[in-house]
C-alpha cells in the first residue's frame, strides 16, 4: 500500500464526497488510541469505540460536520466469581435518535455462551413510530431461545446441543480468546448468536483474515453466518478489538480503562 491512507477493503469506505473523509477519521482515531496509557485500573473492563458511518451520504442531510463520528459504543464487563461475566452494553447513534442498552451474563470460556437472563432496552429520541422497546429472554431447560417483547412471549429458535450460543458484543472477548485457536489451525470456528439479544444465527463461522500494517499493525478476523450480514474485526497486538467494521458502521476503539478480561 503506497498510500499511507490507504485501507484494508474489509474496512475502506473512503469516498471523495465525504467531508471529513473516512480514512482520515479512522487512522486518526486508531494512531491517537494508547493502549499503554489504559493497562492500570481497577473495576469494569470497557472499551469505548466510535461509531463511523460506512456510507456518509444520508446522515444528517449530508450537512457538513466536524468529525464524520454518529454515536459511541460502550462495552463494559465485569467477573462474578470464578465463572461468570456480566456484560453492560450502551450503544447510542446520535443521528438516528436510537440508543440500546443490553445487559446479559456470560459463563467464563473463550466461547463465552449466554447463560441465564438477558434484557434490551431501545430508546428513540428521532421522530418515530416507537419511543421505547423491551426486550427480555432466557435459555430454556431444552436450549430453546424465548424472548418476550414488550410483554408479548416469542420462541426464537433452539440451539443445538454440540453449539454454545453467545452474543455478538460478546465477540470482543470471544476472538481474542480464539485467535490463536484459529491463526494455529487455520480452519474457522463454528459458533451459534444471538444479534443484539434478538435474532437468533445458528450457523456462523470465525476464521482467519489477513495481517495489515496500516494504519497500525493488526490482524484480521472474518465473521461469516446464515441470515446474518459479514462483519470483520481487527486485532492488535494486545489481543484488544480496534476496528470492528459491519455492513452499516465501523466501530474504532477510542479508549480502554479497568482490570483484566
Amino acid at each position: 500500500m503506497k498510500d499511507s491512507n490507504a485501507l484494508h477493503w474489509s474496512f475502506d469506505y473512503n469516498y471523495g464526497a465525504q467531508n471529513p473523509q473516512f480514512a482520515q477519521e479512522l487512522i486518526r482515531t486508531v494512531r491517537d488510541y494508547a493502549p499503554e496509557a489504559d493497562v492500570h485500573g481497577s473495576g469494569p473492563r470497557t472499551h469505548v469505540y466510535d461509531v463511523l458511518p460506512n456510507y456518509w451520504r444520508g446522515y444528517s442531510g449530508g450537512q457538513r460536520t466536524e468529525t464524520l463520528r454518529i454515536g459511541t459504543a460502550t462495552v463494559q464487563r465485569h467477573r462474578d466469581g470464578p465463572n461468570l461475566w456480566h456484560y453492560v452494553v450502551n450503544y447510542e447513534n446520535t443521528t438516528s435518535g436510537e440508543h440500546l442498552k443490553m445487559r446479559f451474563c456470560c459463563l467464563d470460556e473463550a466461547h463465552r455462551p449466554l447463560t441465564g437472563n438477558w434484557d434490551v432496552d431501545a430508546r428513540n429520541s428521532a421522530v418515530d413510530a416507537y419511543t421505547r422497546l423491551k426486550c427480555t429472554g432466557y435459555l430454556t431447560l431444552d436450549s430453546g431461545v424465548r424472548l418476550s417483547i414488550n410483554g408479548i412471549d416469542i420462541p426464537s429458535g433452539n440451539v443445538a446441543a454440540a453449539d454454545k450460543l453467545t452474543c455478538n458484543w460478546a465477540l470482543f472477548d470471544v476472538i481474542p480468546r480464539l485467535s490463536e485457536t484459529i491463526q494455529d489451525s487455520c480452519d474457522a470456528i463454528g459458533i451459534a448468536l444471538l444479534e443484539d439479544l434478538e435474532h437468533f444465527r445458528p450457523k456462523c463461522r470465525i476464521g482467519l483474515l489477513e495481517a495489515i500494517q496500516t494504519p497500525v499493525p493488526l490482524t484480521g478476523y472474518y465473521l461469516y453466518g446464515v441470515g446474518l450480514l459479514p462483519s470483520y474485526w481487527w486485532l492488535d497486538a494486545n489481543g484488544d478489538v480496534v476496528i470492528a467494521s459491519t455492513f452499516f458502521e465501523t466501530l474504532v476503539l477510542r479508549e480502554k480503562r479497568g482490570g483484566q478480561v
